[in-house]
């Protein structure tokens, strides 16, 4: 009964709470046993169950409940095989989103060897935009996950099919991230790829693109400036 399995993962995180705090008598009762349930639903054929087990995911890996260990071996794994070319839409769809939002509890490391190779790819997901819009969505967190080497080599050039993507919602969320790509990059990049890119952004025949491109034009320039010099800079909380 999917409802019994939706209110099951709801209870996962205040179980996996209570295995932390009684460790010492159950040390591998989560890893063991309540995880391998939490991943196996993310491809539950009901809508309800995939979205507990993914917000019971996303709780586990913020409060630091999952080891380094079952992450690398037991979650990423499961959402490489979830976003692989063969995959349901809908749960594709979703599993690029948690790979998104998990990148920075997960930290550099995990997320430039195990997540940013599938993301790129996704990126370029040519039969469903879905997952294109996903992908520029987030993109700005990825990159400031990765940092600069990785942003410049690896993401920029998806980063540059996505602001041109025949669908304009992508191009929106392009927009509306701009700022944050252009903080993971240096100085030169911003003025010699990233400045033409968002002029292209700024005329798109998109009024809505256009929109979220002129709310972005005063962040993205906020990024030229020189903290040494001019006593300002933008932080993102």
């Amino acid at each position: 009964e999917p409802t019994v399995r939706a209110e099951l993962m709801e209870q996962v995180p205040h179980i996996a709470m209570f295995c932390q705090e009684n460790r010492p008598s159950i040390p591998y009762a989560f890893s063991k046993y309540l995880l391998p349930i939490v991943v196996r639903y993310l491809a539950d054929q009901n809508n309800q169950v995939r979205k507990t087990s993914q917000a019971a995911l996303l709780v586990l890996l913020e409060q630091e409940l999952i080891e380094r260990h079952d992450v690398e071996t037991k979650v990423c794994p499961v959402l490489i095989e979830l976003t692989a070319p063969d995959s349901n839409d809908d749960v594709k769809t979703e599993a690029v989103a948690i790979m998104c939002k998990m990148a920075s509890m997960v930290g550099k490391d995990i997320t430039e060897r195990l997540v940013l190779p599938r993301f790129c790819e996704m990126c370029c997901d040519c039969r469903m935009f879905h997952v294109r819009k996903v992908c520029a969505a987030n993109f700005g967190d990825i990159c400031n996950v990765v940092g600069q080497q990785a942003t410049e080599e690896m993401l920029l050039p998806r980063f540059f099919q996505l602001c041109s993507d025949n669908v304009w919602g992508v191009r929106k969320a392009c927009a509306e991230c701009f700022m944050a790509v252009s903080c993971a990059t240096s100085q030169e990049v911003r003025r010699t790829k990233l400045s033409t890119l968002f002029i292209n952004l700024i005329s798109d025949p998109s009024r809505w693109v256009r929109q979220a491109a002129f709310q972005s034009l005063g962040p993205f320039i906020s990024t030229f400036a020189n903290p040494s010099s001019s006593g300002q800079y933008f932080k993102e909380d």
